[in-house]
């Protein structure tokens, strides 16, 4: 266990894929690079704690659904990348990409996942899903440092998109169930729980930088709360 300098600070490394920082018994961030049950058990456990000390226990389950989908959403990208580098594919070449794409998801397993997020540790490729929190309100972040190709984007846009239009899941999942872009359908009812739960999902940013992408979630609990924003936020 590795110490940091501060009182009831300190990074632990909870097994060759989770490295947590705690402070005074809170978990601040955790890092992975794929998102096993052990990692789930600490999402569930971070936000437990956090909530808990908010007087906010009901938002749990909304919140840990949320994040989960997040963290797993960052880990297939980063496993993506790798995929991507072994078969030589350029994320920037639209007819690339789309290939690339369609063999990726013929032909990607759960046991590949695992496979692949040990590949992506050796190439640096992280998951880190940081925690900051006061009496005033949440901020939760997921990154993970891989860029964005030009399609993605344009798919995340239009996910988001569909979501704001959608109040209710069994509506949504109604008028959805035979789309193509299955995979993605995570982001849209992120925005459509945040509803359910009485928060404006604008509070939702996706922010795309030259190499890396944040996935950016705060909750107001009073109205002294100040919002995060930034110019390439989606």
């Amino acid at each position: 266990m590795e110490k940091i300098s501060g009182m009831g600070k300190e990074t632990s490394e909870i097994s060759d894929h989770i490295k947590l920082h705690i402070e005074n018994g809170k978990i601040l961030s955790l890092k992975t690079h794929r998102v096993s049950k052990s990692v789930e058990e600490h999402i569930k456990e971070a936000v437990g704690l956090i909530l808990d000390r908010l007087t906010y226990p009901t938002l749990v389950p909304t919140l840990y659904t949320i994040i989960k989908e997040l963290a797993i959403n960052a880990c297939k990208a980063n496993q993506k990348r790798v995929f991507f580098e072994e078969r030589g594919y350029s994320m920037l070449n639209p007819s690339e990409y789309a290939k690339g794409v369609r063999e990726y998801r013929e032909i990607f397993s759960e046991e590949m996942s695992n496979e692949f997020g040990i590949k992506a540790k050796k190439k640096g490729y992280y998951c880190l899903i940081n925690f900051k929190f006061n009496d005033d309100g949440i901020i939760i972040e997921v990154i993970n440092n891989t860029p964005i190709a030009k399609e993605e984007e344009k798919a995340i846009r239009e996910r988001l998109e569909k979501g704001m239009v959608y109040d209710d899941i069994a509506q949504f999942y109604m008028d959805n169930a035979d789309t193509t872009e299955g995979a993605g359908l995570g982001l849209a009812l992120i925005l459509i729980m945040l509803k359910g739960e009485g928060i404006d999902p604008n509070f939702f940013r996706i922010i795309i930088g030259e190499d890396s992408t944040i996935a950016r979630l705060e909750i107001p609990l009073s109205d002294k709360f100040i919002s995060v924003r930034d110019p390439n936020q989606i």
